[in-house]
């Protein structure tokens, strides 16, 4: 059975997140200097890129200088969503959703803060998904049902019709494959090297660019019938 729609992971399946993260901390780090006169960007790309501190980044940085107040912390986080420097799609991203847009309805559901507004900033805003579910803003995750169900609700489809599209094992897979979605996953960016954490997380099908997708789907029914004998 071919699907009638595909619906996408935000970070790391089409656009590279690392850069969210560059321009984000760039801009925290403006604003830590327009807070306190320290010029301390250099230290935070060096933090999160060369030293792995992916989360808690701002507090360690804090924690270095006495005279740092940790009450700038949510302000720096707050500077990295708000930040407006364009970052660009993978390079297949855009062909590939002008290609799919004819065929299938899209959707996006994403467990990503501020998920408008790095479409915006991507130029993936309008013109290619039907819904957009962004989990944060409803108070729920991609761990739960209800994100990919608004989904599918908005974009009138059932799941036995809809393939998702991800690339992170831990959250991507294991809800969509038990309502009965199709799964892909795009093998790079962070979780590249992570296996599924259990036989029921693991995708359909795995490509290592989006280019490959429209290739997959056309031979879909393999992606849904692997889908349909995985709840047998």
């Amino acid at each position: 059975m071919r699907p009638d729609s595909v619906c996408f992971d935000l970070d790391d399946t089409l656009y590279p997140y690392a850069e969210y993260a560059r321009t984000g901390l760039r801009a925290a780090g403006d604003r830590l200097t327009a807070r306190t006169g320290r010029r301390l960007t250099d230290e935070l790309l060096e933090l999160y890129f060369d030293d792995g501190v992916t989360t808690g980044t701002f507090d360690r940085l804090v924690e270095r200088y006495d005279d740092v107040p940790p009450s700038v912390v949510s302000e720096l986080v707050a500077a990295y969503h708000d930040a407006e420097a364009p970052i660009e799609p993978y390079e297949a991203t855009v062909p590939v959703l002008r290609a799919l847009r004819d065929e299938y309805r899209l959707g996006l559901v994403t467990d990503g803060r501020n998920g408008g507004g790095k479409l915006r900033r991507l130029g993936l805003a309008d013109g290619y998904f039907g819904a957009v579910v962004v989990a944060p803003e409803h108070d729920t995750s991609k761990h739960h049902p209800e994100p990919f169900e608004e989904a599918l609700g908005s974009l009138s489809v059932d799941p036995e019709q809809t393939v998702y599209v991800g690339d992170d094992p831990r959250v991507d897979f294991a809800v969509p494959n038990r309502l009965g979605m199709g799964t892909v996953r795009l093998r790079r960016g962070r979780y590249a090297d992570l296996d599924a954490p259990e036989p029921r997380a693991a995708p359909d099908a795995e490509i290592e660019s989006l280019d490959e997708l429209p290739a997959v789907l056309g031979s879909a029914g393999s992606v849904l019938d692997a889908g349909r004998q995985g709840e047998a």
